[in-house]
């Protein structure tokens, strides 16, 4: 971005994991598409979440008004690929888990390793230093 804005793309999955909220500088970073998609690899160690057209079979209408609206979130229903995604990766259902991801230009895509959510292990270094 010409900005110069820092830009922090991030993937969250509440304690209830019931979904995943799509943070809204990856939504920025993508161009600001009308529908983006959520697509994982086989081995589910990663997602990659791209723009795409509504009739693509994993598209999701991202809000009109998310970039304006302060209030307004970018969430994604799916309990059982919530579900799956979390177990694949040794992460505990029922915890609040953080992702950060990286912007891959070539491709217009930004791709989350769910590998090691650095996030919360950063959390707990900045926690173990403090004690």
């Amino acid at each position: 971005m010409s900005s110069g804005r820092i830009m922090n793309l991030l993937v969250t999955i509440p304690a209830e994991s019931r979904r995943m909220n799509v943070g809204k500088d990856v939504i920025r970073v993508l161009g600001s598409p009308t529908y983006i998609c959520v697509l994982q690899r086989k081995d589910r160690k990663s997602i990659v979440i791209t723009p795409c057209t509504a009739e693509h079979p994993m598209s999701f209408k991202v809000p009109d008004r998310l970039l304006t609206d302060g209030q307004c979130r970018m969430m994604i229903n799916g309990i059982q690929f919530i579900h799956a995604l979390l177990e694949t990766n040794g992460l505990a259902v029922g915890k609040d888990h953080q992702f950060k991801g990286r912007y891959d230009a070539e491709k217009n895509a930004v791709v989350i390793s769910l590998e090691e959510n650095e996030l919360e292990n950063e959390r707990q270094s900045k926690i173990g230093l403090s004690l």
